[in-house]
């Protein structure tokens, strides 16, 4: 039986048709005699086997803060000859830092290292924040340099330095990045080895290695908890990976360029080791992403788009015991106007939000999350719910302290970025994989009143994505609808909706994305292209489809163009509206007989238009 609470008190936009209910310290279960408030059905926070994200426990009481590496300009580039910059001097420091908070966890010191990149960015401002509000303080601020040689602490915690070559042998990072953990060593360059060879020896030549080196010699002493991918000549995510053991690898043996060689076979040996449902974060450069997220799916695991961001241990540090009961704003069907005249129903859901890294810097910003058209369009937002509640709670917690009312957030794509279709095919047990995953993120959802489900699938309307959208449907009685974009085309689905019944006996639908509103320069696709050209989809459609999923392109950039019906224009020149703003250029277009509506409330007048009996009759069950 589902867990039901009662806040103290509804705010009195119920009054006025639609309810923005706040957070309240004091909840109590509702009598066997009452309704259920829809507003009032989610789960308490508890761990019920929902966590994936490896967690450093124990806190320190205190922290160096290490500066020049977070970024900063040219922290990956190389020809760099200050010791505290370029790709040398980021490794030094992102190494340092996971030796020491890996101490941290073992009990072998008090002091942690925060890679500093919070001065301009909020999430990182309120995730160390959150370090002080534990108790946690800055004991001094360092240069790369200084930490690696100055602080007598922290030498005791470090054994040696593993050597690398990243000027003439890109993958020595990769093969360093491992062996750091395994010989509980720094990572340091030929441009500064004179200076550390002084101070500690030197454990592990990386210089010649490869990436299949270090799988050959390490793999028996890594965690198969998760795994990182990351590009070569790149220092981003050491920290992470050192502090917890993970083996570490590379797509392409030469940054952004698969012409020099790439390891996918290595990757699906690794995947195959890995324990089941175990993570990969971080993302591979000039490559379609397919090649690597495709074999991911396929292997089981879902793939966390998380590479250009920091301070993963600490931003993550004893995340299951920081978990609040911060709840998503829903739109609660008892006050839909269900007279309204409008002939057809569209919806904007905004892409990519399983982009956690994304989530850590410019999403917030008004471009996006804040921007001004949002509430105007009705926007709705996935994000990456349950990553991001665990791996930086308290951003978690300030994207849902900022939800506009009139926008919808959910989960987007289920934890993580994979296709349901292909998920698990070639692990031993695609069933146990789609049913620990959706178990995984229902618990998740339903702890933070996320009522809608978003997913891809290569092929959204084959049989493998129905046994997955069933699944999902199954594991979570408190979803309310799952909205589907393929792969691609995102439309391919073609706003075809199928049902499934959940466990309470209704039935929920699943609605494919219908448009994309993507820019593809002056031709535009048969249902994907400029903000215009998707206004004229909608307008033509027939009455017999009057409800409209309209994916919007993240990374899609327009011109606006004014009252002009040129269905190319907003996709030439350089083009300033992105998100919010080009599904406003979209909905001003649109005929009065239409109407914009946030998913949710898209989802409820899907059900009423065609499961009408069950759905007064789920609404007769709520106060």
């Amino acid at each position: 039986m589902k867990t039901i609470f009662r806040t103290i008190w509804m705010c009195s936009a119920v009054l006025l048709g639609s309810c923005e209910v706040y957070r309240s310290p004091d909840r109590t279960h509702a009598t066997d005699g009452e309704k259920n408030l829809y507003v009032e059905a989610y789960d308490p926070i508890a761990d019920v086997g929902q966590y994936w994200h490896p967690e450093l426990a124990v806190k320190p009481s205190r922290y160096v803060s290490c500066t020049f590496v977070c970024n900063q300009p040219g922290n990956n580039e190389l020809g760099v000859t200050d010791p505290n910059l370029g790709l040398q001097g980021h490794l030094l420091a992102q190494s340092m830092a996971g030796l020491v908070n890996r101490a941290v966890q073992e009990g072998k010191t008090d002091i942690g290292v925060w890679l500093r990149d919070e001065a301009n960015s909020n999430s990182y401002k309120a995730a160390k924040q959150a370090l002080t509000d534990m108790g946690i303080s800055e004991w001094s601020v360092c240069v790369p340099s200084q930490v690696g040689k100055d602080y007598g602490e922290l030498r005791p915690l470090v054994s040696g330095y593993v050597l690398t070559d990243v000027e003439n042998n890109p993958e020595s990072n990769i093969v360093a990045s491992v062996a750091a953990h395994v010989y509980n060593a720094i990572i340091v360059d030929k441009r500064d080895e004179a200076t550390y060879r002084e101070i500690y020896p030197m454990l592990y030549d990386a210089t010649r290695k490869t990436t299949a080196d270090a799988w050959r010699e390490f793999k028996d002493q890594c965690s198969n908890k998760a795994l990182v991918i990351m590009p070569v000549q790149t220092g981003q995510l050491r920290e992470f990976a050192i502090s917890h053991r993970l083996f570490l690898l590379n797509i392409n043996k030469a940054y952004a360029d698969p012409s020099k060689g790439q390891n996918t076979d290595l990757l699906d040996e690794v995947l195959a080791w890995l324990e089941p449902g175990a993570p990969v974060y971080g993302w591979e450069q000039g490559v379609n992403e397919d090649s690597f997220v495709g074999r991911v799916s396929r292997s089981g695991h879902a793939m966390v788009p998380y590479d250009w961001a920091y301070n993963t241990g600490m931003t993550s540090l004893a995340y299951k015991s920081r978990q609040k009961s911060n709840l998503a704003r829903v739109t609660n069907p008892q006050f839909i106007d269900w007279d309204d005249p409008a002939e057809k129903f569209v919806s904007f859901y905004l892409s990519d939000g399983d982009n956690v890294q994304w989530m850590m810097n410019d999403f917030e910003g008004t471009d996006y999350y804040t921007h001004p058209e949002a509430a105007n369009v009705k926007m709705s937002f996935g994000l990456a719910a349950a990553n991001l509640s665990m791996m930086c709670p308290d951003q978690f917690d300030r994207l849902l302290s900022l939800q506009n009312a009139e926008c919808s957030v959910l989960e987007n794509l289920g934890g993580g970025y994979y296709y349901v279709d292909t998920f698990g095919e070639s692990s031993a047990d695609r069933t146990g994989a789609l049913n620990r995953q959706a178990a995984r993120v229902a618990a998740h959802m339903r702890q933070h009143r996320i009522k809608v489900l978003g997913l891809v699938a290569m092929d959204a309307r084959c049989d493998r994505a129905k046994e997955a959208y069933r699944t999902f449907i199954e594991a979570n009685d408190q979803l309310e609808g799952v909205v589907v974009i393929q792969y691609s085309p995102y439309a391919g689905g073609e706003g075809e909706i199928m049902w499934f019944t959940n466990s309470a006996g209704y039935d929920i639908p699943v609605i494919t994305v219908r448009y994309s509103i993507w820019n593809f320069g002056s031709n535009n696709q048969p249902r994907e292209g400029t903000p215009t050209y998707i206004a004229h989809k909608i307008a033509a459609d027939s009455p017999e489809n009057p409800f409209t999923a309209v994916s919007v392109h993240a990374w899609s950039k327009f011109v606006d163009t004014g009252t002009s019906d040129d269905e190319v224009a907003e996709a030439t020149g350089d083009g300033t509206v992105v998100g919010p703003g080009a599904a406003a250029l979209c909905a001003r277009r649109l005929p009065e007989t239409v109407r914009v509506v946030n998913i949710e409330e898209l989802i409820w007048r899907v059900r009423m238009h065609y499961r009408p009996d069950q759905t007064r009759d789920r609404l007769s069950k709520i106060f």
